[in-house]
């Protein structure tokens, strides 16, 4: 159990070296010793463990497509029963892990010559408790859900994930072993749901064509499961333990695919954009002023293209990133490091799991404005491979005209290929380019993954940096000045238990090291970090689990100044409905000095104690919420002063979801910042924002959503350097969205923020003062940009 809070402060948690190459040597050397904690004092069934079922199932072919209406009283026809390949013995992975499933579940399998066909009869004892609301494409992670998790290239590492609630309502990811769902994948498949007297039906139809798997392969591996939230229970076929690392490694087999192809598989996909745009343009703050677009209209899309079923070619020309997604609110003011936002763009998200390593090497935002790209991977054998470029027009639009590099753009480049190892380990070289004006950012380096028993991972990175400056006499500062080079490493332990988990790794980021492509936080940094938790299971109680976690984090320079030591304890119960109760203490201590650019004579070190708690759930069908409550310690990185200085910090952070009928979803999200001196108590600064998305789902394909955000940030300016702002954005969106590719969405997007009117700090005789080109804020507010969009889009699939 990992109880979430506020951020990376408390996310993960640290060791020092000495007990991460401990964890390391303890792995090499007794390598497939389960351990002593094997025999702590978890559920242990009173009957003799019953021998595993076959994990192997033979996929008859049909003769025709299937629906639900072919499983009436929830079995299927007559005609269909000696066609179809059925499974029945699922079992707890969650709460009780080996224990019978609480409810029956069975699966019916088959194919045609085009699409995989898997039909789930969910039987319930009380269908009324059963939750499947019609929502948004994805938005169904607090319902029922059947999920068939397929891995076919059969190599235990990759897979794609389908996922239905009782509506029928799709969700679908790229589930890469280490690193689990990415739900920005999206994929065309067919599908089908519905809630009956007995419990409720679900079919996924997938075809061929939506895969990627080895020519010539007839056996695939394959998860299925079942979720049942109001249990906090989660079933599965075969039985998926949490005494094994993963979840692939313990996939079954389904066998007899044969004679398919996805081939002839290209795709289309162009899309019409027509808008009307005011937004405030001040990439010369000396020269402010509003750009209007009226009734513009441009064009783009993508094409794809794949060579015998595994390795796929991707082309984008003009891609269209409007503003369909907005990011969801997090803390932002006051920040030490740059905090990390998730890529929402179409062309980016696609297989990005090739592309991902312990160090994020790419870190695809910060390609903001591309006009054209070209993206390659696959699997050959036991070969991944990943090749990416691209260009951005961003940098060369951040400087005024008469800049040398005016106009100019950046490119990219990215490669990666891994090779897989034996059972779960793998070792792989990357490669990333990032070049304009004459200037480059260039990282390359091997990583490996090693599965050294069935609960220890060890993984690593070794990478090396070359930074050159572009122009110098430009003023678009895209990398550093001067020449830089130097190495980062990464290593990690991982272990996996029914009752015991940690996790403990190490990262090294030298002084001259740089990542203009990927995101790294900081560097001239070393850290170690550890978390580790154990739970008890017992018997005939409410309290599903019970158990400790730890968090331990510390880092330093390459000066030896410590730079910070965060430690945090909890204690956790999970309850039915999903439900987990954690309250925290723990400790923060930050050291900041001259080297972090305050005009101080040496370093200070700033201690305060912490606690709060943490409560997450879905107690009932209409509510689930996730709120984290936090009073600690901070420091004040942006004093009015010279020098930093102890804050003292209150945090409130909460996400609470109303589905009062079957149609409607209201997502509410409160953040509370609030802090002030810790000598003297005056107030230092509090920023708050307040977000409410409200979506009605008309169909499984037609939607209408309206969001408003309010962010406020108010300030002591005896106290800090930062600006007083307020800042209301309002969203309607309509969607008609039938499938991944082909959408109609039509949009209107407004934003008001208190700016001054006259957009700049003015001299006494008029014109902006270049001294101070920070955009004045006044009492009133300014409308900075709206937005009325139609964009149409249709995927061709030959």
């Amino acid at each position: 159990m990992r109880v979430q809070v506020r951020d990376w402060r408390f996310r993960l948690a640290v060791g020092r070296v000495r007990g991460l190459m401990a964890a390391v040597l303890l792995v090499a050397v007794l390598g497939g010793v389960s351990g002593a904690q094997d025999n702590k004092p978890t559920v242990v069934s009173e009957a003799p463990p019953k021998p595993e079922a076959p994990t192997d199932k033979k996929v008859a072919l049909l003769s025709r497509a299937i629906h639900l209406a072919d499983f009436v009283g929830m079995k299927p026809r007559e005609e269909l029963k000696g066609q179809l390949t059925e499974i029945d013995d699922f079992v707890q992975n969650s709460p009780s892990d080996g224990q019978p499933a609480t409810q029956k579940t069975v699966a019916y399998l088959g194919y045609t010559s085009g699409t995989l066909y898997v039909a789930f009869m969910c039987f319930d004892t009380n269908p009324g408790l059963i939750r499947g609301h019609l929502a948004r494409r994805e938005n169904i992670l607090s319902d029922d859900t059947v999920t068939v998790l397929l891995d076919p290239f059969h190599d235990r590492r990759r897979g794609i994930w389908f996922q239905l609630n009782p509506a029928g309502v799709q969700a679908d990811a790229a589930w890469t072993e280490g690193n689990g769902t990415d739900y920005s994948y999206d994929q065309v498949w067919d599908s089908e749901g519905r809630v009956t007297d007995k419990g409720w039906m679900a079919l996924f139809a997938i075809p061929f064509r939506s895969l990627r798997f080895r020519p010539g392969g007839a056996d695939w591996g394959v998860v299925l499961m079942r979720s049942l939230p109001r249990n906090s229970e989660t079933d599965d076929w075969p039985h998926i333990s949490t005494n094994i690392t993963g979840i692939l490694p313990q996939e079954g087999t389904l066998r007899g695919i044969a004679g398919v192809t996805g081939s002839h598989n290209v795709q289309i996909n162009p899309y019409v954009l027509g808008q009307n745009e005011k937004t405030l343009e001040t990439i010369d703050p000396l020269n402010p002023f509003f750009s209007q677009r009226s009734f513009e209209g441009t064009a783009g899309g993508e094409a794809k293209a794949v060579l015998k079923d595994s390795i796929v070619f991707d082309v984008t020309v003009n891609p269209d990133f409007s503003d369909i997604e907005s990011d969801q609110p997090q803390f932002t003011v006051n920040q030490r490091y740059p905090v990390y936002f998730p890529e929402l763009r179409p062309f980016f998200l696609e297989n990005a799991n090739y592309f991902s390593t312990p160090i994020q090497l790419l870190y695809t935002r910060n390609i903001v404005r591309p006009e054209y790209g070209a993206r390659v991977t696959g699997k050959i054998g036991a070969t991944n491979i990943g090749f990416f470029m691209t260009d951005d027009r961003e940098p060369g639009e951040t400087v005024a005209p008469g800049d040398p590099l005016y106009g100019k753009r950046a490119t990219f480049g990215v490669g990666r290929v891994s090779e897989d190892l034996g059972k779960g380990s793998s070792v792989g070289v990357m490669y990333t380019d990032e070049e304009f004006g004459g200037g480059w950012n260039r990282i390359g380096g091997v990583d490996f993954t090693w599965r050294a028993t069935p609960k220890w991972t060890v993984l690593g990175q070794m990478v090396e940096s070359s930074t050159m400056q572009s122009n110098p006499n430009s003023a678009a500062a895209v990398f550093p000045s001067g020449y830089a080079a130097g190495p980062a490493s990464y290593l990690e332990v991982d272990h996996q238990g029914h009752a015991f988990n940690m996790q403990s790794s190490t990262r090294d980021f030298s002084t001259g090291f740089q990542s203009q492509v990927g995101f790294i936080q900081t560097t001239d940094f070393y850290n170690n970090q550890t978390h580790s938790n154990y739970q008890w299971y017992p018997k005939h109680s409410k309290v599903q689990s019970y158990g400790v976690e730890e968090n331990n984090q510390i880092a330093y320079d390459h000066q030896g100044n410590r730079i910070y030591h965060y430690t945090s304890l909890d204690a956790f119960v999970l309850l039915p409905g999903n439900t987990v109760l954690a309250p925290l203490i723990g400790q923060n201590s930050d050291t900041v000095g001259p080297q972090d650019g305050f005009a101080i004579p040496g370093n200070i070190n700033f201690t305060e104690n912490n606690g709060g708690f943490v409560m997450r759930g879905a107690p009932l069908k209409q509510i689930n919420f996730n709120i984290v409550a936090f009073r600690s310690g901070n420091v004040n990185y942006n004093p009015a002063g010279p020098a930093p200085t102890l804050l003292n910090q209150e945090d409130v952070q909460a996400l609470i979801s109303f589905l009062p009928i079957h149609s409607l979803t209201i997502d509410n999200t409160y953040l509370l910042d609030r802090d002030h001196e810790a000598h003297g108590g005056q107030d230092a600064y509090e920023a708050q924002t307040l977000r409410t998305k409200i979506n009605y789902q008309f169909t499984t394909a037609f939607s209408a959503r309206v969001i408003v955000e309010y962010d406020s940030t108010l300030v002591n300016p005896l106290e800090t350097s930062l600006l007083r702002t307020k800042d209301v954005s309002t969203e309607a969106l309509l969607t008609w969205l039938p499938h991944p590719g082909t959408a109609i969405y039509i949009g209107y997007n407004n934003d008001v923020q208190n700016i001054d009117r006259m957009l700049c700090n003015q001299l006494p005789g008029g014109g902006c003062d270049p001294g101070n080109t920070v955009v004045p804020r006044s009492p009133n507010y300014l409308n900075d940009g709206r937005q009325f969009f139609v964009k149409a889009s249709y995927l061709f699939r030959f």
